[in-house]
């Protein structure tokens, strides 16, 4: 999916511009992606058009202690949750944007909840709401999205 979400951000300049459902699907099917990621990032694209856009200056309106549900728990690594922490209380994702990341993340195979598609994620919902990617994500995401390498 890493690849598919290049692809995205790289010819649509947010999330508004981007084809939906079967019409994103047979574009991504075009590109040469297979089922798999083009069926995670028609859901995770459809899952953003069906949030709400949240205003830059709401980023860190919540101070609420996030407490993890045992199921995500279970499910979400520590290096995840570490990851969304950190995100959250470095300004990077708010409280909402954070749960899109944890609902979406729940909503994969076990197998899949790895700490580089939660980073992935995080990138998709920083697409999605128009925020500054470079500044927010990184050069270490920005080569992985690139092909220069694996995210730590």
């Amino acid at each position: 999916m890493i690849d598919v979400v290049a692809f995205l951000i790289e010819n649509f300049p947010d999330i508004h511009e981007c084809p939906k459902g079967q019409d994103l699907g047979y574009m991504l099917e075009n590109a040469g992606f297979d089922d798999e990621d083009i069926g995670e990032a028609i859901m995770c694209v459809e899952l953003l058009n069906e949030s709400p856009v949240l205003e830059s200056q709401n980023l860190n309106s919540s101070q609420a202690l996030r407490v993890y549900h045992d199921e995500e728990a279970d499910a979400l690594s520590a290096e995840i949750r570490g990851l969304l922490h950190f995100l959250h209380e470095s300004g990077a994702l708010n409280a909402s944007q954070r749960e899109f990341v944890v609902h979406a993340l729940m909503h994969l195979p076990y197998d899949e909840m790895t700490l580089d598609k939660a980073k992935v994620l995080a990138l998709l919902v920083l697409w999605a709401h128009r925020s500054e990617l470079p500044v927010l994500i990184g050069d270490e995401l920005m080569a992985v999205l690139h092909g220069k390498g694996v995210m730590q």
